[in-house]
């Protein structure tokens, strides 16, 4: 009798850790949409053979499809968070950006048109898409310091090749020259 009770309570003992290592499995069961291949410590993945389109080094973060971190910012990251890249600057940087809202957005609206700024450059066609808080990220973080056109209207390199004053105060800062004809330029009716 008392062999059975001992091979019984084995069995059970077994079965009990055989359900429970399966729900362990099924629960920390993970999906990876990137093509082969490993992501280094910035969380990056190389493409030798270009598949993504996106050059030799792209990301795939929390499920977005392959895309670019222009100075080290995740075009998916609001609040202007950055990759573990600039993790030495992340803290500060986070501390002086402000959240990257609609109201945000709306706020640069003599700058940015989303719908312009994505039929404007491919590259944030792919990486980006149509999510217009996700193209104004990008404006706001990488677009704006690269002299991206936001919209139709403004030229950041027009305006301050026309604006010698202007030159003098903000040098090659060109996120200045959007900041100042937003606050006071398109008032004063500077050429843009």
């Amino acid at each position: 009798m008392n062999k059975l009770k001992r091979c019984g309570i084995i069995f059970l003992s077994c079965m009990t850790l055989s359900a429970a290592t399966t729900t362990v499995f099924t629960a920390n069961t993970i999906i990876s949409e990137a093509h082969s291949g490993r992501t280094d410590a910035n969380g990056g993945h190389r493409d030798n053979k270009n598949k993504s389109g996106l050059g030799s080094y792209h990301y795939h973060c929390n499920g977005h499809p392959a895309h670019l971190h222009t100075n080290g910012v995740c075009p998916y990251a609001v609040g202007g968070q950055t990759d573990n890249s600039s993790a030495g600057n992340s803290s500060t940087a986070a501390a002086e950006a402000p959240s990257i809202t609609y109201d945000l957005m709306n706020s640069y609206s003599r700058v940015f048109d989303p719908d312009y700024y994505y039929n404007t450059y491919p590259d944030l066609q792919t990486a980006i898409g149509t999510d217009k808080l996700a193209l104004f990220t990008h404006f706001y973080n990488s677009g704006m310091a690269e002299g991206r056109k936001g919209c139709t209207e403004f030229d950041v390199n027009v305006y301050k090749e026309n604006n010698t004053d202007l030159q003098t105060a903000f040098g090659s800062d060109l996120r200045k020259y959007y900041e100042h004809y937003m606050n006071t330029g398109w008032a004063e009716g500077r050429t843009h």
